[in-house]
């Protein structure tokens, strides 16, 4: 299976059929659970379930049987799960402590949420008996909810997508609950629905303080067009977010036109998020048979102050258990117009980073070249961007939307790290601090890295590449 051409090799994908959201990410007893919208009996977006995958280091995946199946409520949308450790929804019946998954019973022009839970390990689920949980309220879109436990409140609070804004909900046991309040419909980015809400409470690196984040996916409305993550930092007392921008500001989590959907792992002391590597302007076209589409490396989250400004820092985990060989080990190289760095290579499974000691030229330039298509990441200094031209990066003509050159704003590269997987380029800017997740679809197995320097010269500091090895069991 993993021979297939778009296949990818360190991200999780199902074994076959279409995929698109993250789900019911929550850890327990030394499982990662990932479950996934899924539809099992076709490469397009159609009835969706809950798929399920398990890990036990976010980096090998054992692809689990279905686990939600629609029903009479509806189709099984969007959600997430949590361990109720002190089973206050009365849900437990074994020794194990009960895992509860929040979801989105999406019916015919109605959407409501509904619960299920396991005595199990997530093995094997119940559907509560008494869905809805919360009816609709007369929204037509009314869904993903994202539930945490509010210690200070001694609750669960969830996250609510309801059409241009985000519904807080309170509860004492996971059954009953209360409309908190409301926020969003005159803040932030408004292109297009909003959807899969995400709350935590992240720390800021350096100082002795931590800050409230919510993350809201957007469809339309991205930047580079189609899908995106938008966030906003401020506090939240247990019954309100307060956000600390102003209505305006609008903060994008990855400016690639391929990350979307994006939610955190409950249960972990250490915030971990992964999200969907598609767009929902061509996700249904993707020419990747027997699958269609797959999941981000997961990324650990922070929150850095910038010129005054709290910024989302995402770091990916650790590779190194996947680390085949080193190709580039810690060099500092000098580029310029004339003398450029290439490595040819017939696998395209790569990490690769450096620090940019010094840099005079105009551009600099990563390309991944094959014979007849190539893949760019330009770092314009005159232009103050980065930009990612997947023009020519191989099959591209499935979808008139595809085809494009992707920007974002880049004031001064101090450095930069990149994961490359067959189908998909995932870029880290100034110690994660600006990131762009695209997918393409070369036609050729060798091709050539180059890192190049254009009018001018630029000095890598510690430049290393690893090949990476497949992840899969």
């Amino acid at each position: 299976m993993y021979n297939e051409q778009y296949r990818p090799q360190i991200h999780f994908s199902p074994k076959e059929n279409w995929m698109n959201d993250p789900n019911g990410l929550v850890y327990y007893k030394g499982e990662y659970h990932l479950f996934y919208q899924y539809h099992p009996h076709s490469m397009v977006w159609g009835p969706m379930h809950w798929g399920h995958a398990v890990s036990k280091d976010l980096l090998h995946w054992e692809e689990l049987p279905i686990a939600l199946y629609p029903d009479e409520l509806g189709q099984i949308f969007s959600g997430s799960a949590v361990i109720d450790k002190h089973n206050t929804s009365g849900l437990k019946t074994s020794d194990e402590e009960v895992m509860v998954a929040i979801f989105t019973h999406h019916g015919e022009d109605n959407e409501k949420q509904s619960l299920a839970y396991s005595n199990d390990r997530g093995r094997t689920w119940v559907k509560y008996e008494g869905n809805p949980v919360i009816a609709n309220p007369g929204e037509k879109d009314f869904r993903d909810p994202k539930v945490f436990w509010h210690e200070e409140s001694q609750k669960w609070v969830m996250s609510l997508a309801s059409g241009h804004c985000i519904r807080f909900y309170g509860s004492p046991n996971l059954i009953d609950w209360e409309l908190l309040s409301a926020f969003g419909s005159e803040y932030g980015a408004h292109g297009g629905v909003w959807e899969c809400p995400d709350l935590i409470r992240l720390s800021v690196e350096g100082e002795d303080q931590q800050k409230w984040v919510l993350f809201v996916s957007i469809n339309p409305g991205g930047p580079n067009g189609g899908s995106v993550v938008q966030y906003f930092v401020g506090e939240f007392n247990g019954v309100e977010f307060i956000c600390d921008d102003a209505k305006d500001v609008v903060k994008w989590a990855d400016f690639g036109r391929d990350f979307y959907a994006a939610v955190t792992w409950s249960n972990l002391t250490e915030p971990i998020w992964i999200g969907w590597m598609s767009n929902w302007q061509y996700a249904r076209e993707v020419p990747s048979a027997p699958f269609r589409s797959a999941m981000s490396i997961p990324r650990k989250l922070g929150l850095r102050r910038i010129n005054g400004e709290l910024t989302i820092v995402q770091t990916p985990i650790d590779l190194s258990p996947l680390y085949r060989a080193t190709l580039l080990a810690g060099e500092t190289l000098t580029l310029r117009t004339s003398e450029s760095y290439q490595l040819k290579l017939d696998v395209r499974q790569l990490l690769a980073k450096a620090n940019v000691l010094d840099s005079t030229a105009s551009e600099f330039v990563i390309s991944l070249r094959g014979e007849r298509e190539q893949l760019e990441i330009v770092f314009d200094k005159i232009g103050k961007e980065v930009r990612i031209d997947r023009r020519n990066s191989g099959q591209v003509s499935f979808s008139e939307e595809f085809a494009s050159v992707d920007t974002m704003p880049l004031a001064a590269l101090d450095d930069f790290a990149f994961i490359l997987d067959k189908t998909s380029v995932e870029l880290f800017v100034n110690e994660g601090s600006q990131v762009m997740t695209e997918i393409f679809f070369p036609l050729e197995s060798p091709f050539t890295l180059e890192f190049k320097a254009v009018d001018g010269e630029v000095r890598l500091g510690n430049a290393a590449i690893y090949q990476l090895e497949t992840s899969w069991k």
